[in-house]
């Protein structure tokens, strides 16, 4: 279950905070780079600019590490909560081992990753999405 809480959690209580079962799916968090070493801010949105369509599409589709999709609903200054495109809206089964949810948007299309990401580490298969 989750539950709606006043501050948003530091990174190391999110673990506890979520069913195991999702964590246990993200991805391993990279390595810090080694002391001294710098960091290229600039890097990620270079490699993210130079791919194709198909390779950003299939970038977004998992597995995730837990920060990427924690950042994707942090509304700290840190986060990209305040900019979100989608919202849980309902979800129900239509049958044995098949499903559907609901989710409120800002349009038509919307940033989906981070939903993919969740309805995939569930075990959701054959995503598709419509208006």
């Amino acid at each position: 279950m989750v539950e709606r809480m006043g501050d948003w959690p530091a990174c190391e209580r999110w673990p506890q905070l979520l069913p195991a079962w999702f964590v246990q799916r993200c991805a391993p968090e990279p390595e810090d780079p080694e002391p001294g070493e710098p960091f290229d801010a600039d890097a990620w949105p270079r490699q993210w600019r130079a791919m194709t369509p198909e390779q950003r599409a299939a970038a977004g589709l998992g597995p995730w590490t837990l920060s990427d999709w924690l950042h994707c609903f942090d509304p700290t200054e840190e986060g990209a909560g305040d900019d979100r495109s989608w919202w849980w809206w309902h979800a129900g089964t239509d049958k044995p081992g098949s499903g559907w949810i609901q989710v409120a948007t800002t349009g038509w299309p919307f940033g989906r990753g981070s939903l993919s990401w969740l309805i995939k580490a569930g075990g959701g298969t054959d995503l598709a999405y419509g208006p």
